[in-house]
């Protein structure tokens, strides 16, 4: 602890700078003033953490000092040094907040015990200090990952909301290209994730260190979703070799196998990300064909010769509407006509043949949430790491094998009592009106409502025609139009009400569903 001491009287300085010396190792005296005006000069300057001074001295006395270093921002502890004849002087020095005293002569013991009840009250204030900023930044953190969730599972086509997630997630408006990341770890990472995701991170921190922003974050399972922004041109194949240093990396000093698929660059930050983590996506399911600890670009993949016909879309609606009612046989039948459309003259190669099948699959859960699959251990070993189908290289076997996937989802769901009736883009709706004032991102109404979030999306925009993010948006701006014209509340305060955190970014959403500003909204309200 630094401490300084200011007193008129050289004799008591120098005795005091003795005793710290040789009693309170602990303290180191960084300087010494004789008067209140050399004193304020001299705390701002050295900023210690204690400062041991004199009441009564010339030119400016202790209080008036101490008064001043206040209003300049000094958050030194004081010990005031006084006589018996000093109440006074004492009782403003508690108006000013001073709650240590001595009185002098001073001792040797009273300095070392009150000295050291100030460093106990400093140590104190500096670990609650510590512990509040850890929480906001673990707040923030969680803020910025629920936005770069909400950019990447809702799809390109909510740009009026994407803007404010932009913001949130601190991602800079000056960054004029972008390219996302899929990462997926093998089973070995379960402990890992227990204790953190730190060792991974800062691998990805120093590895992709040249890029002006990279931003990291859990997705699903053991999936770690990774977003690059830059302010000039990302190279392409420049950026898959770091992956491919980074996958090394993590291999070679954390002793994890990674399998990263890889998106394109994209030159807009609110249409691109969301489509380039869709590509990262598509890349990281060719795992099955490529196998496992690999580096899949999607140029990568879209260059492969071979067949590139699909299971037609009427099959798959199929299976999709046996799986709602949860009818297995309906659901076997159709497996068994989509394998047969797959034999009829179609010469597949393994590589096509579970390219197709993983199109079944993917079609089959994708409306089961993480916590679904994570549940059940048959779906989350067949489903999550697809181990079944990258075995299975013959259409006999690969039937099979989908009919008891298949067969596992709809188990599960009786077992769950997920009804085929329920209207769950309905109830979603009914919740959001309810809840708009709360941070309602995707990944809490999957969580809450047990649908993937990226599905969810997808569902909510093929069943309302609007996407989610611009429902949850027209739904406060709707309320905040009615806390305007019928309340007296303060712009910041129905901005808070409605479920944004920042005004101005408020008065922007709300500039561009209305075509004017909050407050102009209030003078000229639309008439009925």
């Amino acid at each position: 602890m630094k401490i300084v001491v200011v007193d008129d009287e050289k004799g008591i300085v120098d005795g005091l700078q003795k005793m710290i010396s040789r009693y309170i190792p602990e303290c180191e005296i960084t300087g010494a003033a004789y008067n209140g005006i050399e004193g304020l000069k001299l705390i701002l300057e050295r900023q210690p953490d204690i400062v041991l001074t004199d009441i009564r001295m010339p030119q400016a006395d202790g209080l008036y000092m101490i008064q001043k270093l206040q209003e300049n921002g000094c958050q030194a502890k004081f010990i005031l040094l006084s006589g018996y004849a000093d109440f006074e002087y004492a009782r403003r020095g508690m108006q000013l907040g001073v709650k240590f005293y001595l009185n002098k002569p001073v001792e040797e013991e009273e300095l070392r015990e009150c000295v050291c009840k100030v460093m106990d009250v400093i140590q104190e204030e500096r670990t609650k200090l510590q512990e509040v900023n850890e929480l906001k930044q673990e707040v923030n953190s969680r803020m910025m990952e629920s936005a770069l969730r909400d950019i990447i599972d809702g799809g390109s086509d909510s740009t009026v909301y994407v803007d404010e997630l932009l913001h949130m997630a601190r991602i800079p408006a000056d960054r004029t290209q972008v390219i996302c990341a899929l990462l997926e770890f093998e089973s070995s990472l379960g402990t890992l994730f227990e204790n953190g995701l730190d060792p991974i991170f800062q691998h990805i921190d120093r590895t992709l260190g040249l890029y002006k922003g990279v931003y990291r974050f859990r997705y699903l399972g053991s999936q770690v979703a990774v977003i690059i922004t830059h302010d000039s041109t990302i190279e392409y194949e420049e950026l898959v070799r770091a992956i491919q240093r980074l996958k090394d990396a993590i291999f070679r000093d954390l002793k994890l196998s990674v399998t990263v698929g890889i998106g394109t660059v994209k030159d807009q930050l609110v249409l691109g990300i969301s489509a380039s983590f869709e590509e990262a996506r598509s890349s990281l399911s060719y795992k099955i064909v490529k196998g496992t600890g690999v580096v899949i670009a999607y140029p990568h993949i879209m260059a492969q010769p071979g067949k590139r016909q699909s299971v037609p879309e009427d099959m798959i609606n199929k299976l999709e509407a046996g799986l709602d009612n949860m009818d297995k046989e309906a659901c076997f039948g159709t497996i068994r006509e989509i394998f047969q459309w797959l034999k009829e003259g179609r010469e597949l190669s393994p590589v096509d043949l579970q390219l197709q099948c993983l199109n079944i699959l993917l079609s089959s859960a994708r409306k089961l949430s993480l916590d679904q699959l994570q549940q059940n251990d048959f779906l989350g070993r067949h489903i999550l790491s697809l181990e079944g189908l990258s075995r299975n290289r013959t259409l006999e076997r690969m039937e099979d094998w989908m009919v008891q996937v298949i067969k596992g989802i709809i188990d599960f769901k009786l077992e769950h009592n997920m009804s085929k009736k329920k209207d769950i883009i309905a109830e979603i709706k009914d919740y959001v009106s309810t809840h708009y004032a709360e941070a309602i991102s995707l990944a809490e109404l999957s969580s809450r409502f047990f649908i993937n979030p990226y599905y969810l999306s997808q569902l909510f925009k093929q069943k309302t025609g609007d996407a989610y993010l611009t429902f949850l948006a027209q739904t406060r701006i709707n309320k905040s139009k009615e806390l305007l014209e019928k309340t007296d509340l303060k712009v910041y305060e129905i901005c808070q009400m409605v479920g944004y955190s920042d005004s101005q970014h408020f008065a922007k959403v709300f500039e561009k569903f209305t075509g004017c500003k909050p407050s102009e909204y209030r003078k000229n309200p639309p008439t009925v």
